[in-house]
């Protein structure tokens, strides 16, 4: 696409599916996108450090979900979907499109629900790293 050419939605949409339905068959692929994810959300003015873990809790999900690590409470598994969930969901109680606020709502329940999850979480960013799939510099979770 030419840089002068009006971007198609459509377009990227369809470009980004496909590339998303190659991802289902390497997982790998989908945690390097959440690690990217974060490295992005972390850049946000004032927000970006509670969105942050967003990605990490993607992580988890995708971690336990394919069996790699199960020593984890399932109401740790349900919070960390459901802040997920309302992350990537259109429907917010401040719509994200809204500038400087959209994605307050969003901070704040990632901030909430890391109260009540960061020992489990923090717990499996330490098994990533024993496992090998995390350099040691990614376990630090208060940044």
């Amino acid at each position: 696409m030419k840089t002068n050419e009006i971007i198609n939605a459509e377009e990227i949409f369809q470009e980004n599916y496909q590339e998303a339905e190659k991802m289902l068959n390497h997982p790998d692929r989908i945690d390097r996108m959440l690690k990217r994810l974060e490295k992005k959300l972390k850049g946000l003015p004032k927000l970006g450090g509670a969105l942050a873990y967003i990605p990490k809790m993607g992580m988890l999900i995708n971690s336990y979900i394919r069996g790699q690590y199960t020593d984890v409470p399932i109401g740790t598994i349900v919070g960390v979907i459901g802040v997920v969930m309302y992350f990537v969901l259109p429907i917010d109680a401040i719509p994200d499109f809204v500038p400087g606020v959209g994605y307050l709502d969003d901070a704040a329940v990632a901030s909430g629900s890391l109260y009540l999850v960061k020992n489990d979480l923090d717990e499996y960013m330490r098994w990533r790293v024993l496992v090998g799939l995390d350099a040691d510099e990614s376990v630090n979770l208060d940044e």
